[in-house]
């Protein structure tokens, strides 16, 4: 096939007029062959006449290899000679992911990071790097979004990322490179088959080529229809969590969830969570939470960070952080005389609300001798107008969702069970006839998973 350096600068301008929206660039810079031509090609670019963008460069060094100062002082040569602002920044990797999920987080972190908000982050992604994405996550068993295949551009901070380079193939941009005599970096570890990108790569994906050398034309064709499919499933997500949301964006309806086939089940719950911020469920997670969860075998679901309840008809969405806390018991020690109007803040959990009555709540000459505490278990309460009963039983009586059974605050009038705020007080305690009394509501923290 015949390639040009011009033709290539031809596909990188139409590529930037379809997507780009600013005139800025920010161009990723790992020294390497395919970066090495994005950044030459886009300095050529702008050095034409009539072109108004301007560009600058950052380099992400990882400090993984004996050479990272060497590849760093090269992309900054390189940039000095095209007149190119240069920025490198230096990372520590760590984390359990593995040492590349850790090296992508970590540099998309610092792109991120340093994206203005009038300037667009080019990344010089290709089509053989396509090539190698659809076949990996196809082995994985990714769905629709998996296999649309790397976006030729998404969101990025205060802006977005771009993808100009990934319609042409890898040989384009080796005879760009060689045409006009580029010197990039090599790093080693791209040979390494240990590596299943690498494999895909040398050994895999040449396989496939000869055998059908225009695979490339047929898979991204497949990518582009898996992507639309994606859309579709989004769209439809969108109007089924519209029909089933209802007091909070992290409450839904458990009957409008089973109202729906098991695939738009799935499908809401999945675009549903994405919303609130959470991480990706599996497969097998996701199919837990849609069949056993939903359906009644287990009323609760714990993922990474976030957890979710079948209450009372609804599907709650909380944070998992938040659901960790442990309140202190506050003794007499450490919370001054309660007033008979005001508030009393809970770290972490809330505020009582007090407020000043006549012949309701408690009696109002026994709020000094108050404390609060937490459930332990084996409590028990006889509430005004009530018989005698186990605080577990009256909390489930009154509704209390299960997540705040442990975290209700429960007034102590020495070993006695005196009020339990928002639900009432103990019959000898209570306020009666004309006796000036207090009212105490419990103002509940917000444990929701929040976008």
């Amino acid at each position: 096939m015949n390639y040009s350096p011009q033709l290539l600068h031809e596909k990188l301008a139409a590529a930037l007029a379809e997507f780009a929206c600013e005139r800025k660039f920010l161009i990723g810079l790992s020294g390497g062959l395919d970066s090495v031509v994005l950044l030459h090609a886009m300095a050529r670019l702008r050095d034409q006449q009539g072109a108004d963008f301007q560009l600058r460069a950052l380099h992400i060094n990882h400090q993984l290899q004996d050479q990272a100062q060497s590849w760093e002082q090269h992309c900054s040569s390189l940039c000095e000679k095209l007149g190119v602002e240069f920025t490198s920044i230096k990372v520590e990797i760590s984390g359990s992911s593995g040492l590349e999920n850790a090296a992508r987080e970590a540099r998309y972190r610092e792109f991120e990071t340093t994206l203005l908000q009038d300037e667009e982050l080019l990344l010089a992604h290709h089509r053989d790097d396509q090539m190698e994405t659809l076949l990996l996550r196809l082995v994985r068993g990714s769905g629709s979004r998996g296999l649309s295949g790397i976006p030729r551009s998404r969101p990025l901070g205060v802006s977005k990322l771009l993808r100009p380079l990934l319609d042409i193939d890898s040989a384009e941009l080796q005879s760009y490179a060689e045409s006009e005599q580029l010197v990039w970096v090599e790093d080693h570890s791209n040979k390494d088959q240990a590596f299943d990108r690498n494999h895909c790569r040398h050994s895999l994906l040449p396989l496939i080529e000869a055998r059908w050398p225009g695979y490339r034309e047929s898979w991204s064709k497949s990518a582009a229809l898996a992507s639309e499919s994606e859309t579709l499933l989004q769209e439809l997500a969108v109007i089924d969590l519209a029909a089933i949301v209802t007091e909070s964006a992290s409450v839904v309806s458990q009957e409008g969830l089973l109202a729906l086939s098991e695939p738009r089940r799935r499908n809401v719950l999945r675009h549903w969570l994405a919303d609130l911020g959470a991480k990706e469920l599996g497969w097998n997670q996701l199919q837990q939470l849609s069949n056993e969860v939903l359906l009644g075998a287990s009323g609760q679901f714990i993922a990474e960070d976030f957890q979710a309840f079948c209450f009372r008809e609804r599907v709650y969405v909380l944070a998992s952080p938040e659901l960790e806390y442990e309140p202190d018991e506050i003794t007499l020690d450490s919370m001054p005389s309660l007033p008979a109007s005001g508030e009393v803040l809970l770290e972490g959990n809330g505020r009582l609300l007090l407020r000043e009555s006549q012949g309701e709540g408690i009696s109002a000459g026994k709020l000094g001798n108050l404390s609060i505490r937490y459930r332990q278990g084996g409590e028990t309460c006889r509430l005004a107008g009530r018989p005698s009963k186990a605080l577990k039983k009256i909390l489930q009586e009154s509704e209390i969702p299960p997540w705040l059974r442990s975290r209700i605050p429960l007034l102590y009038d020495g070993e006695s069970l005196a009020y339990i705020p928002g639900l009432g007080v103990s019959q000898e305690l209570a306020a009666k006839g004309a006796e000036p009394g207090c009212i105490i509501e419990w103002e509940q923290p917000d444990l929701t998973l929040q976008s």
